[in-house]
């Protein structure tokens, strides 16, 4: 498909719904400026895709799983399936980046072929949650070669573009099994980071109530302080600061789609006061919710 700017579609489970499924060809390319989403974050998410992230510009810290990378102007990074990430910017300058999305069947082809069972599944089952992408390193020069290849493929569509993006991106995957070693084994994801999605999965279906970090622990069976320390570690948050962020893309939504009034869409969203709400809104925004409220309806 075209290149475009990441809808980032997330579902209430914050598992990121690409336009995929019922594509012939399961693979989008994507380009834009992290800087666009509130706060100069992509937030939290997964999805059953793989993607390459490339930045062309700035400097951002890409977080996958219990890992933290930063990543300057012309770096990148893999990062495998299922796999919880989100980036944020680490200057005021331009990031923008591109980068592609796409379903490993694009390699492997036909469940339980040679592709498949051989190269594709054990990188699904035990490769690295994510490999950061240096043009330094020679290794990973036909790395870039081969995404830049596939990216301008996918991108302007010419006949016969799906062979070269196929091409393309299984040489990726080649090199970076080649680098990586033979993966045979198979684990469990990990717990904390399966709670903290099953956190994240709760607190995105009751930020409009009233929140108790005990009532989150017990929806997870974690302790309040084992909640705590899972979001300072893996989001360098705090679930308080995770829910204020997600009601606030709440409050975006409804400002933008509905007419109702502004206090109404502060207690749809889970702000009991309408003062510190637009407070928030403002801050984490630079509008209040009727300028933002105005500037959609120009758009």
């Amino acid at each position: 498909m075209p290149v475009a700017k990441c809808p980032l579609k997330i579902e209430d489970n914050r598992m990121e719904r690409q336009p995929l499924r019922d594509s012939l060809f399961a693979c989008c390319a994507y380009h834009g400026d992290v800087h666009d989403y509130i706060g100069a974050q992509i937030p939290p998410h997964w999805h059953h895709e793989w993607e390459i992230f490339m930045l062309d510009e700035g400097e951002i810290e890409a977080a996958v799983s219990e890992t933290q990378f930063s990543l300057q102007a012309g770096q990148g990074i893999f990062i495998n399936a299922d796999k919880l990430h989100r980036i944020r910017c680490l200057t005021e300058k331009p990031c923008r980046y591109h980068s592609m999305v796409f379903d490993p069947s694009i390699i492997s082809g036909a469940v339980g072929s040679a592709f498949d069972i051989k190269y594709t599944r054990p990188f699904l089952e035990n490769g690295p949650p994510a490999l950061v992408l240096l043009p330094e390193e020679p290794w990973q020069k036909g790395v870039f070669d081969a995404f830049e290849e596939a990216f301008y493929a996918c991108s302007d569509e010419p006949y016969a573009f799906e062979f070269t993006v196929r091409h393309a991106l299984s040489q990726i995957l080649i090199r970076i099994q080649q680098h990586t070693g033979e993966i045979v084994a198979t684990r469990p994801p990990a717990l904390r980071e399966e709670r903290l999605k099953q956190m994240i999965v709760w607190l995105d279906s009751h930020y409009m109530q009233p929140f108790t970090l005990r009532a989150l622990a017990q929806a997870v069976h974690f302790s309040p302080r084992e909640c705590e320390r899972t979001f300072e570690q893996l989001l360098h948050t705090t679930p308080q600061k995770y829910l204020l962020r997600r009601r606030i893309l709440a409050a975006m939504s409804l400002l933008a789609h509905q007419n109702l009034p502004v206090i109404e869409v502060a207690a749809c969203c889970g702000f009991s006061n309408h003062s510190y709400f637009s407070k928030q809104f403002r801050a984490a925004t630079g509008y209040t919710p009727r300028e933002y409220r105005s500037k959609c309806q120009k758009v």
